[in-house]
Formats: C-alpha cells, sequence, structure tokens
C-alpha cells in the first residue's frame, strides 16, 4: 500500500491546476464567442489576452512538471513509466508554440465571422490536444501513484484513489 497522505498531497495540487487551466478554456470559449458581437466593436483583443494568460499559467505548470512534480514523484514509484513521463514533457514546447502561433493570429486577423470561425477552428484543435495532455498525465499518475484524476466532462476533476 502506497502513503495516501503523500500521494493526496500530488494529486490534489494537479487537480487545482487542472481545474484553474479549464476555467481559463472557458474563458477563452467566452472571448472567441464575444469578439464579434452585434452591439459591439468586433476585436480579438480579448482573445489574445486571454490566450496570453492561458500561455503563461500552462508555462509555469510546465516549468513545474519539468523541475520535479507530480509526473517525476510518479516515475520514481514506478520506473517503467520514465518514457511515458518524458513523452508528456516533450508536448510542453510544442503547446506552448501552438498557443504562440494563436495569439500571432488573433493579433493579425480582422475581426469578422469568417476569421472568427477560424479561431474557433484552432482553439479547438488546442483544446483536444490539452484534453490528451491531461489525460496522460492522469494515467500516469494512476499507474505510478495509485491514484486516478478523473474529469466528469464539466472541468471539474474528482478524485479516486484506488485501493
Amino acid at each position: 500500500m502506497r502513503d495516501d497522505e503523500e500521494s493526496r498531497c500530488y494529486v490534489d495540487h494537479l487537480v487545482a491546476e487542472h481545474r484553474r487551466l479549464h476555467a481559463m478554456l472557458r474563458e477563452m470559449r467566452a472571448a472567441i464567442v464575444g469578439s464579434i458581437e452585434p452591439d459591439g466593436d468586433p476585436s480579438f483583443a480579448k482573445v489574445a489576452q486571454v490566450l496570453g494568460k492561458l500561455h503563461g499559467e500552462l508555462e509555469h505548470h510546465f516549468a513545474e512538471e519539468e523541475k520535479g512534480g507530480c509526473l517525476d514523484e510518479a516515475v520514481s514509484r514506478c520506473p517503467r513509466l520514465s518514457p511515458e513521463a518524458r513523452a508528456i514533457k516533450a508536448e510542453h514546447p510544442e503547446i506552448l508554440a501552438e498557443i504562440d502561433r494563436l495569439i500571432e493570429q488573433a493579433a493579425k486577423l480582422q475581426p469578422d465571422h469568417q476569421n472568427q470561425f477560424m479561431i474557433q477552428q484552432a482553439f479547438d484543435r488546442l483544446y483536444q490536444r490539452l484534453c490528451a495532455h491531461e489525460a496522460a498525465e492522469n494515467q500516469l499518475l494512476a499507474q505510478g501513484l495509485g491514484t486516478s484524476v478523473n474529469g466528469d466532462g464539466n472541468g471539474r476533476p474528482t478524485l479516486i484513489y484506488d485501493v
């Protein structure tokens, strides 16, 4: 049996991080929808602002993972997970670069319905990638720490300990 209190500390931290990131992703969806309001001045400025905030949060989140966070703890308990942890960490610069490209698009594109749709599609691809990344982290924790972090589809992860 593993030390449940120690594992819980790592998992609780990751759950809190994921909740914060999911809140920003919901904020991003709202910014895209609100960018072309019939009553307002069309602008992708809010989209770029939220993307910048998301980039900063993910940069911090990834730095924590890379300097010895939850993933490394799981690998220390189950060394065979090392390749999976390396693969997860290798995605970090690619995800940040994808956000940078979206920020650049939001800054350059004219705020019209066609470009709004294009940004929405690019964001949807980013969102799917982030969900897959999160699922890989959760799977690694499940195997390494004997825990499972499951999302309920609303961005509110729940914590389940395997016995």
